[in-house]
């Protein structure tokens, strides 16, 4: 170990008190991969490439604080580390770097009058969501990483659930945050419902993926538990019949708690297994809520499916659908072939180019993998996202698998951007797709989040090279 880094943890071990330091082989390996596929692949090639220089364990926001004001003092690099749940590189010790691991953070408090609730950022969704239910309350928070994604990384990359459409994302949800910035200052957002007071802070570090700060806790906005939840399924004619009838239905005001259409070719399996018609594409619906409200959007939303070739099905593959929605088996199963690769790239756009891109990044795919799956999961008023799936083989080694596995990333966000959607909807960045940004942002935007990046970190300590930053 390097001396000034010995230095750092001695100070570490003195100044930021309760905090323990893991630093055997062992501990330093586990905590330095996620679930990026890349990460899979240098798993099977042999040594792993790139292993921290230890992990710092806080036990409270001061702990944190205290880290970050020493690894300035001693130009020590440090990255946030949650459940460990990300999928785009973005907690990778490319350069021996620090992690700090902040699940020790879970408090938990509800201001029932508020109706609030503010978790500690180590708490999962899972953890969060269960101490939401036993006092009858929800959150509506469901990603696939339900069970093991943190409070603090799912606002740091402004995450999705599977509820998304009733309850929105991230950055919809939260209320408040608290954050500790790369030199050490805290910083607590307003609890204000609303305020023009000058740029929102509280939207700067959603999405900011720990570049601009290390999130220590979070307040979200929280329901009563439903009262009522129907599951529906429709068939129609063909993808864009149900992206018809989907954007109907949002822009009549209602709000499913799940909207989720297959494309006919992902749909194939589902249509075969439950003997629907051959070459449809496949709407599952969920409400839930108050028993009236839930009846009558179920009802008003029949109506508009109807209306538009939609053919009301038995809810059996709506409510199979529920029962295995944290599976992420398949692209596992993929990632573990030698030679294999496999990755969700999500994406939005309008409605008026939604279809296009939902084309054009299956076209482009498509003569590289085995698989493509596409489905649209997350609907707004304006647009939608779509989930493009892909599952590859080459026949060869890891390496052979992880060059498929860049091809297929590049081409499915260039394809995306080229017309008209983004680069991720609510994945992230890290550093998978930090080479992308100024394809959406303009080399303008880019130069403003480096400014604001140099203004808060200038001694460039925190998560360097995540967003590109």
């Amino acid at each position: 170990m390097k001396e000034a880094l010995r230095q750092f943890f001695d100070d570490v071990r003195t100044r930021s008190l309760g905090t323990d330091i893991l630093t055997s082989d062992e501990d330093r390996l586990a905590y330095s991969h996620g679930c990026y596929p890349r990460e899979y692949k240098w798993i099977l090639q042999g040594k792993y490439p790139y292993v921290t220089d230890g992990v710092l364990i806080p036990r409270d926001e001061d702990g944190v604080s205290g880290i970050l004001r020493l690894a300035n003092e001693s130009g020590v690099g440090i990255i946030p580390y949650g459940g460990g749940s990300g999928i785009v590189g973005g907690s990778i010790p490319y350069n021996g770097q620090v992690i700090v691991d902040t699940k020790r953070l879970a408090s938990f408090s509800v201001n029932a009058v508020n109706m609030t609730a503010r978790g500690g950022a180590g708490l999962s969704g899972c953890e969060f969501e269960n101490m939401l239910n036993s006092r009858g309350y929800t959150s509506g928070h469901y990603p696939q990483s339900f069970q093991s994604a943190c409070l603090g990384g799912m606002a740091a990359t402004r995450a999705i659930g599977t509820f998304s459409t009733k309850y929105g994302k991230m950055d919809d949800m939260v209320t408040a945050l608290d954050v500790v910035l790369p030199t050490g200052e805290m910083l607590r957002t307003h609890e204000a419902p609303k305020r023009s007071t000058g740029p929102e802070l509280l939207q700067l570090f959603l999405g900011s993926e720990g570049v601009y700060g290390i999130v220590t806790s979070v307040e979200m906005r929280i329901y009563p538990l439903a009262e009522k939840r129907i599951f529906a399924a429709y068939t129609f004619p063909s993808t864009e019949d149900g992206l018809s009838a989907v954007r109907a239905t949002i822009h009549r005001g209602l709000r499913p708690a799940v909207v989720r259409l297959y494309d006919e070719t992902e749909a194939k399996h589902k249509v075969a297994q439950y003997r629907f018609e051959l070459g449809s594409s496949l709407l599952i619906l969920v409400f839930e809520g108050y028993r009236e409200e839930t009846e009558l959007e179920a009802r008003l939303s029949d109506e508009i499916c109807a209306a538009h070739l939609g053919r009301r099905k038995d809810e059996t593959a709506s409510r199979e659908w529920f029962e295995t929605r944290f599976s992420t088996k398949k692209m596992l199963d993929y990632d573990a072939i030698r030679g294999g690769t496999a990755d969700a790239i999500e994406v939005a756009a309008p409605w008026d180019r939604i279809v296009t891109v939902w084309r054009e990044m299956r076209d482009a795919l498509e003569p590289l993998c085995d698989v493509v799956d596409c489905h649209f999961s997350h609907v707004y008023h304006s647009g939608a996202s779509v989930y493009v799936i892909f599952h590859a083989t080459t026949g060869g080694d890891e390496r052979e698998g992880e060059k498929r596995y860049l091809e297929c990333l590049r081409i499915a966000c260039e394809t995306s951007v080229k017309n008209g959607g983004n680069v991720s909807h609510h994945h992230g960045v890290g550093t998978a797709k930090a080479e992308f940004m100024a394809l959406e942002h303009g080399m303008s935007g880019v130069g403003v989040m480096k400014r604001i990046k140099d203004a808060l970190d200038p001694n460039g300590i925190l998560n360097k090279g995540v967003l590109g930053l």
